[in-house]
């Protein structure tokens, strides 16, 4: 769900809890934040056109319950 080489961008010392995290295909597949009005996604690789369509989307969904 999480592969390795991610984990230290989700869990480190510096912020004792996890960073908020969304989902491609079952995995972890970057974090996000809400900022300035906002959803902002921050993909941990590069994401196929149609994903990213559909993560936008779902971004502004979820910056709409947030204001």
């Amino acid at each position: 769900m999480l592969p390795e080489r991610h984990r230290p961008r989700v869990f480190h010392t510096k912020v004792p809890q996890s960073v908020a995290t969304f989902l491609v295909d079952g995995a972890v597949a970057g974090t996000w934040r809400y900022e300035k009005g906002r959803v902002r996604l921050e993909p941990f690789d590069r994401l196929d056109r149609a994903t990213r369509r559909a993560l936008d989307e779902e971004a502004e969904r979820l910056a709409e319950l947030h204001r």
